[in-house]
Parts: C-alpha cells; sequence; structure tokens
C-alpha cells in the first residue's frame, strides 16, 4: 500500500474541524467562492478538503461533503469526472509552467459539460513560475461561469500578492508531533522509540514519518531506519575523533551525502535533531529525541561546552540555508564538517 492510499484511509478532516466547519458553511450558503487557498504543511489532508469540498458543491443528494449514493459523487470519487481538473508538478519537473495553466484555461473556457460547479485543483501552487502565476491571475480576475480555482499550497509566500487577493484563506494546521505517534504505533504497531524519534524528526509532515519508518514499500529506495542511526553515529565518530582523523571523516561523509543529493535535506533535518539533543539534553533530558543516543549526548556533554554545541548548530543553520539557496553542496557540507572537526574548544577524546 502507498502512501496515497494510507493517507486517504486517514480520515484528514476530523482533525481539521475548523477547516471542516468553514467548508460546510461555504456549501450549505450556497455562495463559492471564485478561488480559495488552502495552506498549511504536507499531509494536512488539503487534498482530500478539495475533492471533499468538489463533492459537496455538486453532490445530488445535497451532502455538505458528498455521499455515497449520487453520479456526481461517485465520480469524483473514481477521479472520472470531467469538470474537476487538476494541475500538479510534472514527472522531473520543479516548476509548474506556463503552457499546463494555458491549457487548462483553454479547457474551461465553456461551460462546465455536467457540474453545478467545475473546480479546477492547483496542487503546489507555489511550485508555479512567475509566468505561470501571471496566466493564472488573468483568470482568477475573469473567471469562467459556474468555476472555482483552489490552490493548494505549502509556501503561500511565494505566490502573488495579487493572486493572494483574489482567494478566500483557508489554513490547515500542522499534526502534532504526539497524534502522529499515536496515529504510527496504532496503525501500524510501531514500537514507541521508534515511534518517538520519527514523529519528532519529520516535522509535522506524516508522509515524512511514513518515510522515515520504512513504511513506503512502493517507491521509497532508502532504509531510513538504518540511514538515520549511521548518519548520526559517524556525526559522533567526527566528534569523538582526533585531528586529522575527524577531518577525513568528516570529508568522507560529506562525499557520501553529495552522491545523493536529493536525500540531503532529509539528511539535514536528522542532523538537527542530533545537534539540538546535544544542546538541551543537560536540561532537559526527558526532551530529547534521539534516544537511543542518550549515553552520547550525556558523554560529550560532559566534556564540551555549550557555547560549541550552539556554535555547531548555528553552522548547520547556515549550511542548510546556503544549500538552499543553491549554494555546492559538496563545498558547503565540506566546509559544515570541517567546522565541526576542528571547532572543539577544550573537547578531547583519549
Amino acid at each position: 500500500m502507498g502512501i496515497d492510499q494510507t493517507m486517504s484511509d486517514f480520515d484528514q478532516m476530523q482533525y481539521q474541524t475548523q477547516v471542516a466547519r468553514e467548508l460546510t458553511h461555504i456549501v450549505q450558503a450556497k455562495k463559492i467562492p471564485n478561488a480559495l487557498l488552502f495552506s498549511g504543511n504536507e499531509s494536512t489532508g488539503k487534498k482530500q478538503a478539495a475533492f471533499l469540498f468538489a463533492k459537496g458543491c455538486n453532490c445530488l443528494n445535497h451532502k455538505s461533503f458528498g455521499c455515497t449514493e449520487c453520479i456526481s459523487c461517485a465520480k469524483i470519487e473514481a477521479g472520472s469526472h470531467p469538470d474537476i481538473l487538476l494541475i500538479d508538478l510534472e514527472k522531473d519537473k520543479k516548476n509548474i509552467s506556463i503552457a499546463q495553466v494555458r491549457n487548462m484555461g483553454s479547457r474551461i473556457c465553456s461551460r462546465p459539460n455536467e457540474a453545478k460547479f467545475r473546480m479546477v485543483l492547483i496542487l503546489h501552487a507555489d511550485k508555479m513560475n512567475i509566468q505561470a502565476q501571471n496566466a493564472l491571475l488573468k483568470m482568477l480576475e475573469e473567471p469562467p461561469d459556474k468555476t472555482f480555482f483552489i490552490l493548494s499550497s505549502t509556501q503561500e509566500m511565494k505566490l502573488l500578492p495579487t493572486i493572494h487577493s483574489r482567494c478566500r484563506k483557508v489554513r490547515f494546521k500542522p499534526l502534532s508531533e504526539a497524534f502522529i505517534a499515536t496515529y504510527l504505533k496504532n496503525h501500524y504497531q510501531l514500537d514507541d522509540m521508534l515511534c518517538h524519534i520519527v514523529s519528532k524528526t519529520s516535522g509535522s509532515d506524516l508522509k515524512k514519518a511514513l518515510v522515515y519508518s520504512n513504511l513506503d514499500k512502493e517507491t521509497q529506495k532508502t532504509d531510513w531506519v538504518k540511514k538515520r542511526k549511521w548518519l548520526l553515529t559517524t556525526i559522533e565518530s567526527i566528534i569523538k575523533s582526533k585531528k586529522p582523523a575527524s577531518i577525513s571523516k568528516g570529508m568522507m561523509l560529506s562525499f557520501y551525502l553529495n552522491r545523493d543529493p536529493d536525500l540531503i535535506t532529509d539528511c539535514l533535518m536528522i542532523m538537527k535533531t542530533f545537534f539540538r539533543d546535544l544542546m538541551i539534553v543537560k536540561f532537559h533530558p526527558k526532551k530529547i529525541v534521539n534516544l537511543d543516543f542518550f549515553e552520547t549526548f550525556a558523554d560529550i556533554n560532559q566534556k564540551a561546552s555549550q557555547t560549541i554545541f550552539y556554535n555547531w548548530m548555528q553552522e548547520l543553520l547556515e549550511t542548510e540555508k546556503r544549500i538552499a539557496s543553491n549554494s555546492s553542496p559538496r563545498l558547503t557540507l565540506d566546509r559544515f564538517f570541517l567546522e565541526i572537526a576542528t571547532n572543539k574548544g577544550s573537547l578531547i577524546y583519549d
């Protein structure tokens, strides 16, 4: 079972009670906005909510979130309704292009085929390039009859202010760490420690939590349970080794991470939990993420000052920003691990 199917089994709208109330009110009032902007973290139910809203707007039995009986809801559920249109990133593309938006525009220039209200859902709307956004803006300014747009976004500030001004905002709250941990334990019977680590590493993203737990059986190529332990053990070794061995290990880790650039962001997320734990274990030992490295954190804390840990974390955050701004990953990682290997203050291991 893939992540998408797993997510459909999970009734996210139960968690998003405020969103459910707001969308229900819109459907019942029969005042459908020309455009809505669904904003929030990944895996918070935005896509599911859009289809439920489309069902509610078109349900022949007048149910706020659709039914299981009428032909309209059945077609939307099956993905075969001619008036429910979807734009998303194309394979191996980083942006939604103007051609995709224009192609959609040509499909909606006439009245809907059979729906009371046609929906155009744009997933990852913040990935539209500026030309695509401007093309969409023209449609939002003069929307086709009986058509509404839903823009789903995790980084809404990347959208033009003029697009913001034409959308009704609907905000989805992030999933809590406790909720994700409970979900993993109840649905997949994971042990308590793994649930704890994964829920706090995934950044309120259930899809990430499933990936980090090795539960994405259909598409996952990386064993993240093993990779996390290898990554943190290697960082521990860099910290505890003497120069020049620590420098050599740091450069080797940089080399390995750079071999698969698509995994660097996830590795940085895991690394942040390590350095965070180093900073807080002395004061809040029960709040660390990586429980299986507790003795490591306690040991290092006995031999170094909090200032060193703070400096390391600042260097890691700077590394993350540089990579996000398209600096060379290899050179940026080299710089970071060289800092860890050489700036240890009084930290000495025999």
